[in-house]
């Protein structure tokens, strides 16, 4: 499916904060068609430009945010990405506020048992996320189907 790269989590190994979370979607929309080196070349700027990620200052983002991101070379200038970047920290917010934690909220929609269908909630509540890149959000915060964790997990 994918290669675990450095910055994803192990199988069963999941984010410890709503903020990581947050992180790893962004992530997600900002890989939809890019190569891992891009993104991972420009992650540190991206950090720096979203705040860490934190989900409440990404929120409060507004149009002339947008447009400073759009003309910094360090980010991803796609403006799609960054308003949906934008607009998913709000939803992601309000799912917070509901669920107490976007990972209470990712195990009532089974993500443990059914990852697909699951991606494909993600997918509709989320801008800019279609099934790969809500695949690849799973997998990085290390929900797996539980047939492919016990694999990960048994020795070789």
């Amino acid at each position: 499916m994918f290669q675990r790269q450095p910055w994803m989590q192990r199988a069963g190994d999941f984010p410890a904060s709503d903020t990581e979370y947050h992180e790893l979607l962004a992530r997600a929309v900002f890989s939809g068609g890019l190569g891992p080196k891009v993104v991972e070349s420009r992650w540190p700027s991206l950090k720096a430009a979203f705040s860490d990620f934190d989900p409440a200052m990404v929120g409060a983002m507004g149009p002339d945010d947008v447009a400073r991101l759009l003309s910094d070379a360090g980010v991803i200038r796609n403006r799609r990405k960054i308003e949906a970047v934008v607009e998913n920290a709000r939803v992601f917010q309000a799912i917070v506020e509901e669920h107490g934690a976007f990972h209470s909220w990712l195990t009532q929609l089974d993500a443990g048992t059914d990852l697909e269908r699951a991606g494909v909630v993600l997918a509709e509540r989320f801008r800019h996320l279609g099934p790969a890149s809500a695949a690849l959000f799973f997998f990085s915060a290390g929900w797996r189907i539980a047939e492919e964790a016990q694999l990960a997990q048994s020795p070789a």
